[in-house]
């Protein structure tokens, strides 16, 4: 079984538009900082499967990380 899973990510910052965009990644957290780097959002809907199979939704605000450095 591979370890990356893929991440899809929902931007629905204009109600009449829907971007989505995939992202491989080993996690959730180095997937989430990889597409966060081009997008100009403040909320996304990450969708993913994991290797057992099972589907999870998350609604992530932006930017993550530390609030210390992101401020710089």
């Amino acid at each position: 079984m591979p370890k990356e899973r893929t991440f899809k990510f929902i931007d629905r910052t204009a109600p009449e538009e829907e971007q989505i965009k995939e992202v491989t990644a080993n996690s959730y957290k180095k997937a989430v900082k990889s597409y966060q780097a081009s997008a100009k959002a403040k909320e996304v809907e990450i969708e993913w499967t994991t290797k057992r199979g099972e589907e999870f939704y998350h609604l992530q605000k932006l930017p993550m990380g530390r609030s210390k450095k992101l401020g710089r």
